[in-house]
Parts: C-alpha cells; structure tokens; sequence
C-alpha cells in the first residue's frame, strides 16, 4: 500500500512540473540605440536560473528569440569585432557602450510572458 501511495505521489509531481514554470515565450521585435534601428549584432536573453536565449540581429534591426521562459528576463545586446579583411571595407558596426555586454550591469530586462509578444529593445 505504501508503495503505490509513494509511486502515486511521483507520477502526481511529476505530472506538475511542466506546468510549474508557467510556460515559455516567443519574443521579437527591433533592436534600437539612440532611436536608430541597429543592423548587426546580438540580443541575448536571460532567464533567472541562467539560461541563454541569443538572437541575430538582422540589417532592418529585427530580432527573434523562441522558448525563452517565463518571468523577468535580462538582456544584453552585443556588436560584432570590426575585423577588417584584406581588400574588403572594414565591418560597419556601432560602439555601444560597455555595460550593455553584461546582463548585470546593462539595466535591460523584460517580463516574458507564455506565446507570442513583441517587445522593442531600446538602447540610450
């Protein structure tokens, strides 16, 4: 009897878990400093037990990230190294400041909420 009980117990938790986080998100939109859309780079957001969600962004400033979970999500944006390659015009890429590249220090955060949303990222 105990063992049923216990073995009853586990499926029951088990059950539950998926349903503990509140769900997960889809998040999009455009990455902008000073009011202008950025071009390149990487928007990453971060969940409360560390996890990573990084999206490209694309030449109109567009991001995407899928999955992210539920709850208060921090955010970093990143530009790529300006390598200049031999015969080709150095990289175009935009100096953000430094605290953006850490998502302790950046200020960016969201609420992600369960399915689609769209949120701009705003860069001062």
């Amino acid at each position: 009897m105990q063992r049923s009980l216990l073995a009853l117990a586990l499926i029951g938790g088990t059950l539950a878990l998926p349903g503990c986080g509140g769900g997960r998100g889809d998040v999009s939109g455009v990455v902008k400093y000073q009011g202008k859309a950025l071009t390149t780079g990487t928007v990453t957001f971060f969940d409360e037990g560390r996890g990573t969600w990084p999206s490209a962004i694309a030449a109109d400033g567009t991001y995407s990230v899928a999955n992210v979970p539920t709850g208060t999500a921090r955010i970093i944006v990143v530009m790529p190294l300006a390598i200049p390659m031999a015969g080709s015009p150095p990289p175009k890429t935009v100096a953000l400041p430094d605290k953006y590249a850490s998502p302790d220090k950046s200020g960016l955060t969201y609420q992600v909420r369960a399915g689609s949303q769209e949120y701009e990222v705003n860069l001062e």
